[in-house]
């Protein structure tokens, strides 16, 4: 970025001071011993002491100086030399200020003049370089009055030392252009002539040329005169006309001359200046440069076709293109001008043959430019959306850049840092998307995927990419597109998909699906037309790709009427051509088992549903006998199984296919699906339904139903796998993919199923009953029944009863009744209520039978039930008893009639078991069965069914009344240790506990551990596994007093069984080839995990209802007032009561066991719990089975949350500690700790809410740091492997999860416990600085609510956080502990007192968190907490005494001086009215001589923003530091005791101050001292005045420079204009001091010139307009920096030393020209450090510097570089802290 430049002038330089003496010319003085030289040289001294003596403040002053001079010099007039001509000229210089008055510019030049006529033209040849700068600005500023003068004096006196002019001639020119800027100006034509004469006197064209065009690309300010010029002289190079044809006399070969001249060497000078031109800010000089294009440099020119390079013609036409960025007519107009030529008839051609490819190119690499801004990256594609204004260009420039801009962003998409960034950029390529023809964009991406297909491998691939990214990202969706475009698309795809892929090209092929797919779905259903009849393609279709591209390119060019030329197909023949193309791509895909056959399905369908039927189409029975054959394998693929059955639904809607067509497919189908809908591998359980019901929408009959049936009853192996594979398809159909319509396909096959439950042997009859038990859905099965039942007429109501509940006219049952299908339902609903659950009769008591459906409503009523609804148990009922009720008509009918009586009779059991059947007691139940029972009393009827474990459990509870079982003796034991406890009977008193023997440990019941364990894990058992768990929760109660000797084995094995069910679980969503099938055993792994989930609940369900009963009973009796606290309030009375030892160990230990076992549980279900939240599975899942693993996740997720749900509730603090012990976070540093699941899991817990987990976390830290004072039933068992710090760190991150509105439940809890804290502090010491951030959250929360006293709560919280943050200070300083961080470990934690827990011994003990940065981020928000302005200046006053003082005066600073330490300071800077908490450490800090050692990366990133904020605050802080530098003092030091140490003193001194007062101007904002600059140049000159025995010395010189340097890049260059005297003298004087004897006083050290080169360096990089006019006295700034002439002698300073230094060349940094050359812009040639690499500094790092200056510096200016700026601030920071980098 360059600096802004401007024609303000900097107040004058006051002159009280002495100036520096500079070295004398060896040659300066040849007449010095002749005495009237010596008059002469005295008199002048006497006229310069003037202006060191006097301070000039006034104009009059600087009149009577000069009147004082000028007399002097007119006192010898015949001595042509003028003494101390150095300082004179500086002098003079000081007097053109552009801030003084113009009569003393006058003066001035009248000075100038005198001394010029003097000194003659070859003294002023000799001493050009002497009085030229002084003069250069003039110009710029001069009045109306002095403007002749100062013309007359150049013409005058510079004219006539013609060549020798050369080496200023930059300068002279960058001087007179500010007087051509204005053509109507009174001077205009005087100026214009002066620099004609100029350049006649030079006698150099091609040099002057190159002059004026370096003047125009490096001055922006005066880029308005150089136009001037270059309109009225800038040759014509379009061509040569007839001689004297332009008026101005000129022969062809002088215009020729002309030309060559303007560019000799070459031509890169000219394309540079016009880009310049072109790319200026003010829209008048952008115009003026287009015009000089348009009228003497065309695109046809040979200058700019056969001499200009490629790279530059690319240059100036991308640059000229910039300007439609400006939307103006005028410019625009312009640039047509140039592109299209003079003539109208043939402007695309002339564009297309002169610029076409020099601006695609241009923008190309615009396209492509690295590390860009947005702007940037978004200017190119503006550019071309601009450049389509004119049809003539865009026509041209968009089918060339539309796909490499396209590319380019989706490129960028990749490598953005940011959404925002790309967004940016994302709009204006959406801009120009929009812009771009639709048959252009649509031919561009038939292009790609025409390369696509004749390529191979990745970079095929991504072609198809990039289309797809096309589709994906812009508006492909207009009418033209998506109705005309679009099909011939996916016709084209599909015609180069027809020949069938390669093996290394299966992946492209399917790309190419996929993305046919894609173009597809933009297709509108309205797009095509039906068509009875439509024309054959016979002819037509070997061509269709060659007429889709021709259509393409002659899209491209278009009438001038705007006509749009016809489609080469119909959409009704491309409808055509589309689907049998992708009906012969799917054959062959079937036949040949190609990967993508469900892509090519999958489209097939989608262009069945679009496409109209077709009449001719006589593909389709082969491709149904394809379908048949593919379906013959077993199994057949599941993408073709699906593909097909979606395929023949789409055929059978559009009419392709008729009944008969589809009998056998269906039928295949359903058998294909059917296979993959096993439970034992749920990969495609949600897809493999979904197409069987999309089969059944398309048929509307009951085939499918029938197929499924068939398939059920095909097999005749005795597995469950059939059952097993309904429920998979009852689930996923019920629960809502076919919800309402379920009963069309699932009738039948579910009674196919339900027909199991009567076979007891049978393994699906097994897995029957355990389904049922297990069904959600249980109702809807019902519902199934109700609709049967109710279709039978003969279930009629029998009338009036008599009074014994018999009919009064019993039914009878006629011969054609349907007895067996009625007996069939009941016989179906028995077996299904015989093993029915509570749940299942709880739904069967409260679902309702009609429930709003009004069809069975009407039946309900037709059939004389008197209610409106009833519930299905009452429905039931009632039907039983109408069926009980029938006789039979005759004999050979009661078989009949027998057979249905006792299937009715079974149902009406089952329900009457029921635990609720409370309401079919108004049915008067018992005396219609009784009726019935005397009816049938004639009967021998037994009806007996007996399930083994049913057996067993009713054996375990006959045997409790049997005392020598084992059972029965527990029971036994039991009632008597209870007696003992209570004592007798109303007493009230318990017998002493020592005289009460303790219960003796009876073993448990190993053999039915035994069992239960082998059961689990056996493999064998995982068919009837809900059985076993059912059995479990029946046997619990029986056990209840060995619960605890039987938890731990039990909870282990479910838990590993859990776990190793689990991982099976995962590997079948593996991303595999084929299905992966675990060996389960016959039950899912699904179902498998929920029953054992089951299991593992309800044991710890029992054990900890056990312990509770146990810890109650051994709590002594309560008095009446006792309050009651809860689970754990409970136990609180019983502290203090007398225990036996023995038994209180007993009661510890119980407790430990349920709780490892709880711990276990939590773990095992929080692993469940997080799978379907864990990132880690996206790469290796599956995505064609995405859904079914959704589904399977979730419902895991749900059942693990209930069990940690009811443990939360019953075992809050210790389930809370695990989760905290699987938290990553709590060993993640600060700033780092991410809230993962467990915070999700936490705060979705119904048992954790903040109420309950707040005061849980409390009491986790308080059992860590003092137990003592916290209640014991509080307390934690420490089973969890965590410290306080973990705690607490948990307890931050899970406040600051918390939503604000959560304060109303925990704040009461929050503000005890802090207080409790405070009140003793020392246990807590090393978690209060993460306690003071938990306060602060909570005041940031509360910040956001209103509930409550919101000002007393506040108030109280405020008064809180200074009590904490005193104590943060006082109990554990964390400023010593910051003291000590350099150089200390981190050390364990001191031992608690006597009162602490006991705690298991770490290897590595957790760290407290660091003070500083809590602090850092506390104190933004410190108004939030602690409200009043009082409160956060003593907050901020008590954090800057006890914390930031100690560490800044400490022995380790810097050292110890943290990034956050300063992040810290500086967020206390930004509080308001808070300066006097921060200021007085920080100046103090600045003012440390330890100071610059801080490392300089730390300084520029922390030190700077801080010393911007001492700025604004401490506006004295400079004029303080001012008043430390004094003057140069060589009195009482020459030859005093010490007087060398003294100087070393004092220059140290110096040059700390001079390097703080750079510092504060380098991290200060731009122009902020200028006040102080008039200051700041007196203190310079003073310092520059000593000599190497003054007190400071010269030594302090570098430190001066380094001043200068800060000035350079922290103020405008206007407000510099006073100083460029006093640089030019200093850095003159420097270099001279390089030859041999160019120092005799010994001023300048190698140090002092490297800071002088140094800063030259910096004036070359940011290279101002002011600095320009100086810049040709150190480097040859002209193209003889790379031309030299063949007699060139170098004129520029650095040159001359070059060659007068005696050091030989290094090449230690030789190659740093190329990277200055080509390092995309002017980057410093110092780095910072230098000299601590080198030797010999002049040798090594001075020499190399100097020989390559000129050069490196013309180089950064052709090639049109901005400045680093960055570069140039980092060198400065590293030269100001070099002694850190010692």
């Amino acid at each position: 970025m360059s600096l802004n430049t401007g024609s303000r002038g900097q107040s004058p330089m006051s002159s009280g001071r002495s100036s520096p003496q500079p070295r004398r010319r060896i040659d300066e003085d040849p007449t010095k011993k002749d005495p009237k030289y010596k008059r002469f040289s005295a008199s002048i001294d006497r006229a310069l002491a003037l202006f060191e003596s006097n301070n000039l403040q006034e104009w009059a002053d600087y009149i009577s100086f000069l009147g004082r001079l000028l007399k002097a010099l007119q006192s010898h007039p015949s001595l042509p030399f003028i003494p101390s001509k150095s300082l004179v000229a500086q002098r003079l210089a000081q007097c053109l200020n552009s801030r003084l008055p113009s009569g003393v510019h006058q003066k001035t030049i009248e000075v100038y003049s005198y001394i010029f006529s003097l000194i003659g033209r070859d003294g002023l040849s000799a001493d050009l370089a002497l009085w030229t700068p002084g003069l250069t600005p003039v110009l710029s500023y001069a009045s109306l009055t002095l403007k002749p003068h100062y013309l007359d004096l150049l013409e005058r006196f510079y004219l006539p030392i013609g060549t020798a002019l050369r080496p200023a001639l930059k300068a002279l020119v960058l001087a007179l252009l500010p007087g051509i800027d204005e053509e109507g100006g009174e001077y205009f034509d005087k100026t214009l002539a002066l620099i004609d004469a100029i350049r006649r006197e030079v006698k150099d064209d091609a040099y002057f040329w190159q002059c004026v065009l370096l003047a125009t690309i490096t001055a922006p300010a005066r880029r308005q005169g150089a136009l001037v010029f270059l309109g009225r002289r800038l040759p014509q190079l379009h061509g040569a006309s007839a001689g004297g044809a332009d008026g101005d006399g000129k022969t062809d070969e002088e215009r020729q001359a002309e030309a060559e001249a303007l560019i000799s060497p070459e031509p890169g000078l000219l394309v540079r200046a016009f880009c310049a031109g072109l790319r200026d800010e003010q829209l008048l000089v952008q115009r003026g440069f287009l015009d000089l294009l348009v009228t003497d440099i065309p695109l046809s020119s040979p200058v700019l076709q056969e001499k200009v390079s490629k790279a530059d013609l690319e240059l100036l036409v991308t640059s000229a293109s910039g300007v439609v960025l400006r939307r103006d007519m005028s410019l625009n107009r312009r640039l047509w001008a140039w592109y299209l030529g003079p003539d109208e008839a043939s402007s695309q051609a002339y564009f297309e043959k002169y610029g076409l490819q020099a601006l695609v190119d241009g923008l190309s690499k615009m396209l492509y430019l690295s590390d860009a801004p947005p702007a940037e990256r978004a200017r190119p594609y503006r550019i071309c959306l601009s450049l389509m204004d004119r049809w003539e260009v865009g026509s041209l420039v968009a089918p060339k850049l539309f796909l490499p801009a396209i590319q380019s962003l989706r490129e960028y998409e990749m490598n953005a840092p940011s959404k925002e960034t790309y967004g940016e950029v994302f709009r204006s390529a959406s801009m120009f998307f929009d812009g771009v023809e639709a048959g252009l964009i649509w031919g561009q991406m038939l292009d790609k995927i025409k390369t696509a297909f004749s390529e191979s491998g990745e970079r095929a691939t991504d072609h198809l990419q990039v289309v797809r990214f096309i589709i994906r990202t812009f508006n492909v969706r207009e009418e033209e597109m998506v109705l005309v475009h679009a099909p011939m698309a996916v016709l084209a795809i599909l015609r180069y998909l027809g020949v069938e892929p390669k093996d290394d090209s299966q992946e492209l092929w399917r790309n190419g699906f996929l993305l046919a797919e894609e173009i597809w779905a933009l297709v509108p259903t309205t797009a095509f037309k039906a068509s009875a009849s439509v024309p054959s393609q016979q002819n037509l279709e070997p061509s269709i790709l060659d007429a889709i591209q021709n259509f393409y390119h002659r899209l491209q060019v278009r009438s001038s009427n705007g006509s749009i030329i016809q489609a080469p197909l119909q959409s009704s023949q491309a409808a055509e051509l589309i689907l049998k193309d992708v009906a012969s791509a799917v054959q062959k895909a079937i036949n040949g088992n190609a990967l993508d056959v469900d892509i090519r399905c999958r489209l097939l369908v989608n262009i069945l549903h679009k496409v109209p039927k077709l009449s001719n189409w006589h593909d389709v029975e082969s491709l149904i006998s394809s379908f048949l054959s593919k379906l013959q394998l077993d199994p057949v693929p599941f993408g073709a199984l699906r593909g097909i059955s979606d395929i023949v639904a789409a055929l059978y809607s559009k009419g392709y296919l008729d009944i008969k067509d589809t009998d056998a497919l269906v039928s295949s189908v359903t058998s294909g699906l059917w296979f993959y809908l096993s439970p034992d591998a749920p990969k495609f359980h949600v897809e493999s339904v979904k197409a069987l019901w999309n089969l059944q929408n398309a048929l509307g009959d009951r085939r499918v139903e029938a197929a499924i049936a068939t398939v059920m009853t095909s097999t005749s192996s005795p597995d469950a796998e059939p059952g097993r594979n309904f429920a998979v398809l009852w689930m996923h159909s019920v629960g809502g993919i076919g919800a309402n319509t379920y009963n069309v396909m699932l009738t039948r096959p579910l009674f196919l199923f339900l027909d199991s439950l009567a076979d007891d042997g049978l393994e699906i009859s097994i897995f029957a009953r355990g389904w049922l038990q297990t069904l959600p859905s249980i109702n809807k099965l019902f519902w199934i029944f109700v609709e049967k039942l109710l279709g039978f007429p003969f279930l009629k109501d029998p009338g009036a009863r008599d009074s014994d509940g018999a009919p009064r006219q019993r039914p009878i049952f006629a011969e054609d009744d349907c007895l067996e299908i009625a007996t069939y339902y009941f016989q179906t609903l028995l077996n299904i209520l015989r093993y029915s659950t509570n749940g299942m009769m709880a739904q069967l008591a409260t679902e309702l039978v009609v429930n709003g459906d009004e069809r069975k409503a009407k039946a309900l009523l037709q059939w004389t039930y008197e209610e409106e609804d009833m519930s299905l148990q009452t429905f039931f009922a009632k039907v039983a008893v109408r069926a009980i009720d029938g006789d039979a008509a005759d004999p050979q009918s009661s078989e009949r009639v027998s057979k249905l009586h006792k299937m009715a009779l079974g149902v009406l059991q089952q329900l009457l078991l029921s635990p609720y059947s409370k309401p079919l007691a108004d049915m008067e139940l018992e005396e219609i069965l009784t009726a019935r029972l005397i009816s049938t009393m004639d009967t021998k009827e037994t009806y007996v069914q007996v399930a083994l474990l049913e057996v067993l459990h009713e054996a375990l509870k006959l045997s409790l009344n049997r005392p020598t079982s084992h059972l029965g003796h527990l029971r036994q034991l039991s009632r008597n240790s209870d007696v003992a406890k209570v004592g007798p009977r109303g007493s009230g008193v318990g017998i002493d506990a020592e005289k009460v023997a303790p219960p003796p440990q009876v073993a448990p019941p190993q053999q039915l551990l035994k069992c239960l364990i082998a059961g689990f894990s056996s493999p064998s058992s995982r068919p009837v596994l809900d059985s076993w768990i059912i059995f479990l929760g029946e046997c619990l109660p029986l056990i209840t007093d060995v619960i605890f000797q039987m938890v731990i084995p039990l909870v282990e094995c479910l838990c590993g069984q859990i776990q190793a069910t689990f991982e099976s679980l995962k590997t079948v969503f593996q991303g595999t080839e084929k299905l992966r099938v675990p060996q389960t055993g016959g039950k899912s792994p699904e179902s498998t995990l929920v029953a054992l989930l089951n299991g593992l609940e309800q044991i710890l369900a029992a054990a900890h209802a056990r312990l509770l009963d146990e810890e109650l009973k051994s709590v002594g009796p309560k008095s009446p007032d006792a309050p009651s606290g809860g689970f754990f309030g409970n136990m609180v009375s019983g502290v203090f009561s007398v225990e036996n030892p023995q038994n209180r160990s007993a009661a510890a230990n119980n407790r430990l066991t349920v709780l490892l076992c709880f711990q276990d549980t939590v773990k095992i279900c929080y692993s469940i719990w997080s799978w379907s939240d864990a990132s880690g599975n996206s790469g290796s899942l599956d995505t064609a089975s995405k859904e079914s693993w959704g589904y399977t996740s979730l419902r895991m997720k749900g059942r693990a949350r209930r069990i940690l749900e009811h443990m939360f509730a019953a075992e809050t603090l210790e389930c809370l500690e695990t989760l905290i012990e699987l938290w990553p976070g709590r060993v993640a540093p600060l700033g780092e700790r991410t809230v993962g699941s467990i915070f999700r899991l936490v705060n979705v817990l119904d048992g954790s809410r903040p109420k309950h987990t707040i005061p849980a976390i409390f009491n986790a830290i308080y059992s860590r740091t003092n137990p003592a004072a916290l209640d014991p039933s509080r307390r934690s068992t420490l089973t969890a492997e965590l410290s306080d710090i973990d705690v607490v760190v948990f307890l931050v991150e899970y406040a600051r999860s918390l939503e604000d509105d959560a304060m109303d439940e925990i704040w009461a809890d929050c503000m005890v416990f802090l207080r409790d804290v405070l009140t003793n502090p020392f246990p807590h010491r090393q978690i209060l600085p993460s306690l003071l951030s938990f306060t602060a959250i909570l005041g940031e929360k509360v910040d956001n609510t209103n509930f409550g006293e919101q000002r007393k709560m506040r108030k109280e919280l405020g008064d809180l956080f200074l009590r904490m943050l005193t104590a943060v200070f006082t109990v554990a300083p964390a400023g010593s502990r910051m003291l000590e961080q350099s150089a200390s470990v981190d050390r364990d934690r001191m031992e608690l007192d006597g009162e602490s827990p006991p705690s298991r011994p770490t290897k590595n003990k957790p760290v407290p968190d660091d003070i500083v940065p809590i602090l850092a981020s506390i104190v933004p928000e410190l108004r939030k907490v602690v409200v009043e302005p009082d409160r956060v200046i003593t907050a901020s006053v008590s954090i800057s005494t006890s914390l930031i003082g100690p560490i800044f005066r400490s022995k380790s600073f810097p050292q110890n001086v943290s990034p956050a330490l300063l992040d810290l300071i500086y967020q206390l800077t930004r509080l308001q009215n808070n300066q006097k908490a921060w200021r007085k450490e920080l100046s103090e800090a600045l003012l440390d001589q330890r100071f610059f050692l801080s490392p300089p990366a730390l300084v520029k990133d922390k030190w700077v923003p801080l010393t911007k904020q001492l700025i604004l605050a401490d506006r004295e802080r400079m004029t303080e530091l001012l008043a430390r530098i004094t003057p140069p003092s060589a009195a009482g030091v020459l030859f005093g005791v010490g007087a060398n140490s003294a100087r070393q003193e004092a220059d140290r001194k110096h040059a700390l101050n001079l390097k703080r007062i750079a510092f504060l101007i380098f991290a200060a904002e731009t122009d902020t001292f200028v006040p102080k600059l008039t200051e700041i140049e007196e203190k310079l000159v003073e310092l520059l005045s000593a000599t190497a025995v003054s007190s400071p010395s010269s030594a302090t010189r570098g430190e001066v420079y380094l001043v200068l340097r800060a000035l350079a890049l922290r103020m405008s260059p206007v407000h510099l204009s006073s100083l460029w005297p006093l640089i030019n003298s200093e850095l003159h004087s420097a270099l001279v001091a390089l030859a041999p004897e160019g120092d005799p006083e010994r001023i300048y050290s190698d140090a002092t010139i490297l800071h002088a080169c140094k800063l030259l360096d910096l004036l070359l990089v940011l290279a101002s307009d002011e600095f320009q006019l100086h810049e040709w006295l150190f480097v040859t700034d002209t193209i003889e920096a790379v031309y030299h002439p063949h007699d060139w002698t170098p004129m520029a300073l650095v040159d001359q030393v070059v060659l007068e230094m005696q050091v030989p060349g290094s090449s230690r940094m030789g190659n740093r020209a190329y990277e200055i050359e080509h390092g995309g812009g002017r980057k410093p040639w110092f780095r910072g450090r230098e000299e601590g690499q080198a030797e010999d500094v002049r040798r090594d790092v001075i020499a190399p510097f100097l020989r390559n200056l000129s050069i490196a510096s013309y180089e950064g200016t052709y090639a049109m570089g901005r400045p680093d700026l960055e570069g140039c601030e980092d060198a400065l920071a590293a030269d100001l802290f070099e002694d850190a980098a010692l």
